[in-house]
């Protein structure tokens, strides 16, 4: 079995990412199981303790790995967890050893300059729901702040995680060729 963890902020592309993957694995008729953050990252959205969202992760991640597929896609996993939590890596550690040898990390990293447009594309696209909950984070230019400062915490903590990654730039790189890779990657 292995495993694709995708991770980056709001309107990275993981959906894209995820989706092509799916195309993918379905065609070459791969058994693969896709755990969306509506699993893994809402139902604890606004939980701010270390100890509640390892223990939820630690169920999700135990119960899936017991699943007989080919392949498991996380749409987000730990990386947000331990930012809404003001965590560390090391905090999250049992969750890593849980991971970490069967585990590729794929980070979506968006420019700087680009994330401003990015946001406020998706906020005119995505449910108005989800507008609703960007608009929370305050005026345009908090906005922009929090998920520059996110993206960038998010990076730090990929610096230190035992578990293998690669990191794509989705402003400069074609979401087609970042499936190429991951799939090389993956020997599949």
């Amino acid at each position: 079995m292995k495993i694709v963890i995708l991770e980056g902020i709001a309107t990275s592309g993981k959906t894209t990412i995820k989706k092509e993957l799916e195309k993918y694995f379905k065609k070459k008729k791969l058994n693969y199981l896709v755990i969306e953050e509506d699993e893994t990252l809402m139902p604890f959205l606004h939980n701010t303790n270390k100890k509640i969202a390892i223990a939820h992760l630690k169920k999700i991640i135990k119960k899936t790995l017991t699943q007989k597929k080919d392949i498991l896609i996380f749409d987000r996993l730990y990386f947000t967890h331990i930012f809404r939590t003001k965590s560390s890596i090391k905090d999250f550690e049992s969750i890593e050893n849980l991971l970490k040898k069967t585990s590729l990390l794929i980070f979506l990293k968006i420019d700087k300059k680009k994330i401003e447009k990015r946001i406020f594309n998706a906020m005119k696209q995505r449910p108005p729901k989800w507008a609703d909950y960007v608009r929370k984070k305050g005026n345009k230019k908090e906005i922009i702040n929090y998920y520059t400062l996110q993206q960038e915490l998010l990076l730090e903590l990929l610096k230190k995680s035992s578990i293998k990654h690669i990191i794509y730039n989705i402003s400069k790189q074609n979401p087609k060729d970042i499936i190429k890779e991951i799939i090389n990657k993956l020997n599949f």
